[in-house]
């Protein structure tokens, strides 16, 4: 079986081609096309990719897509207008990914109608988090609000690739510019710093990590934003970018040798040391802390700081950096599926 996965993330379109059997899944064919999030752009990236396979004459059975947020039935499922309706219904909650991501669905449901479409989801590594670790501690009734997280295709790819080695108490940190870190005990995921969207937990390239509520009450109540407003600023125009004077890239902030870059680096590092020692305290110990994501795979300098700020909890702690393969974790979530 020939499987085409296609990953939407916030500056380009990954896509790879796998050789699928009952022996191994191997990859064929892979490529990133620089785009924009918004449909428009997403679609055109994936036409393009979809026009780079036909001129090299591939042949494509079926294609898994990377999609950010379900709700709660979060489960790998064949795409159907029905699910397509659901997710739709949902693209206000996640408009910086799920609206380009659905575009690229259609764009290859259209081009190749034979093709089965198999929708992958961030959240569905973290669906069985213990209760205590779901729940919001507000009063509400809509079950769409709870605690869910993100990035779980990065870290099913980390746990599939450190397999048996895999510490009793380890933690994941996907560091880019969307980062998060998650708790894992035995394998099994038990507390997340994302929630109920990717704009929590740790600061992030343009988005703020955890905030004080009452900063966004103050916002709104004193007029300083609406509601449409202060999205764009928690979602495009927060964390690095606004500390560091508008760069959101931890590597150019790293080259820099102005105050405000070393202070954003600074306070990336903190946040993220903060993060894994209170995932640390939920593990009850750290044995291993695996890196992984752009900054996790290639910042030294803010690896190592981070690694360093942690070590006390443990001094034989075994520190793993791991490539981040969304795209052979979703082959396989497809193959999976489509085979049964």
């Amino acid at each position: 079986m020939k499987i085409l996965t296609l990953n939407l993330g916030s500056s380009s379109l990954k896509y790879a081609l796998y050789d699928a059997s009952e022996q191994a899944l191997a990859v064929a064919k892979e490529g990133e096309i620089a785009t924009a999030p918004d449909p428009a752009s997403a679609r055109s990236a994936a036409r393009a990719a979809l026009a780079q396979l036909e001129a090299d004459g591939d042949a494509i059975d079926a294609a898994g897509h990377r999609l950010v947020f379900a709700g709660n039935d979060d489960q790998p499922a064949v795409v159907s207008g029905e699910l397509l309706e659901r997710l739709r219904a949902l693209e206000s909650l996640d408009p910086l990914h799920l609206p380009g991501a659905l575009a690229i669905v259609d764009e290859v449901r259209s081009s190749l109608p034979q093709v089965q479409n198999v929708a992958c989801f961030d959240t569905a590594f973290f669906r069985d988090l213990p209760h205590e670790a779901r729940v919001l501690p507000i009063p509400s009734g809509d079950p769409l609000l709870r605690r869910y997280g993100f990035h779980g295709l990065s870290y099913e790819s980390a746990v599939h690739v450190i397999g048996p080695e895999l510490r009793s108490r380890t933690v994941i940190a996907h560091l880019g510019n969307g980062a998060s870190a998650a708790a894992l005990l035995d394998g099994v995921p038990i507390d997340t710093t994302m929630g109920f969207s990717p704009l929590g937990g740790l600061i992030m390239s343009s988005r703020p990590g955890d905030l004080d509520p009452g900063v966004l009450l103050y916002l709104l109540e004193r007029g300083h934003v609406g509601t449409a407003d202060l999205r764009d600023m928690l979602e495009r125009r927060s964390g690095l970018r606004a500390i560091s004077g508008g760069e959101g890239d931890l590597r150019q902030l790293g080259e820099r040798s102005d105050a405000a870059a070393a202070f954003a680096v600074e306070m990336f590092v903190r946040s993220a040391s903060k993060a894994i020692a209170a995932l640390a305290a939920v593990l009850g110990g750290l044995e291993m802390l695996v890196f992984t994501g752009g900054i996790g795979e290639h910042n030294d300098a803010v690896r190592n700081a981070i690694a360093a700020r942690t070590a006390f909890f443990n001094r034989e702690m075994d520190v793993r950096v791991v490539k981040s393969d969304e795209n052979r974790a979703i082959a396989r979530r497809v193959w999976s599926l489509v085979r049964s």
